[in-house]
Formats: structure tokens, sequence, C-alpha cells
């Protein structure tokens, strides 16, 4: 009996230096460990989390700008032909001459600005063409240089005045080399962003609610949210194009080139004096003259001198020619 009670004891306890365990613990702790470990893998990470508020606070942040480019936006302009409403973008080109560049700039700048627009671009340049120098005196110089002037104008206008402000920059013209107006309209452009946008985030909002579902493995929630991030971006830069759009349609652009008849200006120069280059005097060159007389002199006596065994053969020769020439005379006159 003690025996099979001992082993029933045994059986629900293990004993060892004064400590008792339950049974069937083993087993337990290393379930429960299994579990916390599946847990903490599959929850979302700090990393995560810290993304999500991020990108919470740049949403909050961007919220301002994003809904005062979108009141822009709305006041698009509009024309209406046909009971249709159309929203154009219109361009004007414009090349003309006028009396003085510089003073028509200033009004079409007073003319751009009387009318709620502003000069986007000005180059105004002068290119000589060719210059003219005259004496008409001893001592002065008149200096006459050829120029044009033209200035490229690239100005925007709200839609409404685009007309208007043609017709006021074309009465300063005195000849109109050409004169363009092109229209396009964005409307279905427009409309079809919209379309796309709307897309985009309908389909990033399934993405945001599988997000939230995804319990599995944390590969496959950032998965998910590049996911989303990629549809948010395209849903973006649809927006972005919009309101590059309506900017064009609300403000019209002008591109104007402006240029004057050829301009003269004259400006009266002293004569530089002129510098006569160092001279010797006469007795300075006569003493010159004398000394190399001297050398030349010198050089013609020392080259006969080196000379003289050539000099000594050219006389013997000389001699022996006379004598021959004498000793043929003598016979002819014998034989005569």
């Amino acid at each position: 009996m003690n025996d099979l009670k001992n082993c029933f004891n045994n059986g629900k306890a293990f004993v060892r230096t004064g400590t008792v365990l339950p049974e069937h613990f083993g087993i337990k702790f290393f379930l429960l460990l299994l579990v916390s470990v599946i847990l903490f893998s599959c929850g979302p990470s700090a990393s995560y989390k810290a993304e999500q508020e991020a990108a919470t606070a740049s949403s909050s942040e961007s919220a301002m700008i994003t809904d005062s480019v979108a009141a822009y936006a709305k006041g698009i302009a509009t024309d209406t032909i046909n009971g249709l409403t159309h929203n154009f973008i219109r361009k004007a080109d414009l090349k003309f001459k006028v009396d003085n560049v510089l003073n028509s700039s200033k009004k079409i700048e007073d003319i751009v600005t009387g009318y709620g627009g502003y000069i986007s671009s000005s180059e105004l340049t002068s290119n000589k063409n060719y210059t003219q120098s005259t004496q008409i005196n001893k001592d002065s110089v008149l200096e006459q240089t050829f120029y044009t002037t033209t200035n490229h104008i690239s100005l925007r206008v709200p839609n409404q005045k685009l007309d208007t402000v043609l017709r006021q920059i074309s009465d300063l013209a005195l000849f109109i080399d050409y004169r363009t107006l092109h229209s396009d309209d964005v409307k279905m452009k427009l409309f079809s962003n919209k379309l796309a946008e709307n897309r985009y985030k309908n389909y990033t909002n399934k993405l945001q609610q599988k997000a939230e579902k995804v319990t599995t493995k944390q590969s496959q929630v950032l998965s998910t949210q590049e996911n989303i991030l990629a549809k948010q971006t395209s849903a973006d830069e649809k927006r972005i194009e919009s309101y590059e759009l309506a900017d064009q349609v609300n403000y019209s652009t002008i591109t104007l080139e402006a240029y004057q008849a050829q301009t003269v200006m004259k400006q009266l120069l002293a004569v530089q004096e002129h510098i006569e280059p160092y001279q010797a005097s006469f007795f300075s060159k006569l003493g010159d003259s004398f000394l190399n007389g001297f050398k030349i002199l010198k050089e013609f006596v020392l080259g006969l001198i080196s000379i003289w065994g050539l000099l000594l053969i050219l006389t013997g020769l000389g001699f022996g020619i006379r004598w021959f020439i004498m000793w043929i005379n003598k016979k002819v006159r014998t034989a005569a």
C-alpha cells in the first residue's frame, strides 16, 4: 500500500531540491512561449506604427496646401458656346515694330499689371550692326555705332482680359509682323484626370481596409503599404496635372517680340597722340657709317691676306698666258 501510494504521489509532482512543480509543467510552458512568439511576430511593429504616425502627420500638414490649390481649381475659367461650357487654354504670339522699344516695354508692363496680370520674362537686347569712325578735325574723331534693339516678353493675364490686353498692346505698334491666337479646350482632359484620381482613391481605400485586416506576416503588411503609397502617388500626379491645366486656363500666355528701326549712336572722341619711334641723329649715323666702312676695309684686307696663295697662282697663270700669246705672235710674224 505504501509503495502504491508513493507511486501515485510521484505522478502528481516531481520533487527536486525542495521545489514542487505541477504536472505537465514543461509542455504548458513550451506552448505558452510558442504562442507569445507568434503573436509578437504577427503584430504591428514599432517602426510600422511610426511610419503610420508620420504619414498621418504629413497628410494633415499638406491638407492646407491641398485645400488652397483645390479652391483655386474650383474657380476655373469657363466659356459657353451654344449652351455648352468649355475650358480653353489660350495663347497668343505677337511680333511688331515700335518707335522706342524701352518706352513701349514700360507701357506694356503697365497695361498687364493694370489688368491683374504679370510679366513672366523680359529680355531686352541691343545688337551692334557696325561701327564707323570719321576724323572731323585735327584732334577729334566722330564714332557712329549702328544698332538694333529688340525685347522678347512673356506675360500672363487673366483669361477674360486676353482680348482687351492684346488690343491695347497692338495700339503701340507701328507695324505688325504677325499676330496669332491659339485656343485648346482641356475640359475632357480635366474630366479624365478627375475620373482617374477617383479610381486611385477608391483603390487606395480598399487597400487600406485590406491592410488593416492583414495580421499574418510583416512583409505582407509592408508590401500592401507600398502598394497604397504607389496608388496615392498616382492620384496626386493626376491632381497636380489638373491644377496645372487650371492655372493655364485661368491665366492666358502672351509671347511678344518688339523691335525698332536701326538706330545710330554718335560719340565725339579725342584723337590719340601719335608717338614717333626713336631715330638717331645725323652725326651719330655719320660716326656709325665711318666705323662700318673701317670694318669693311679691315675685313677686305684680311680676306686678301687669307687668299695670298690663290693670288700667287693667278698671277703666275696670267704671266704664263701672256708669254704664250707673245710667242704665238712672234711665230706668225716670222712665217710671214
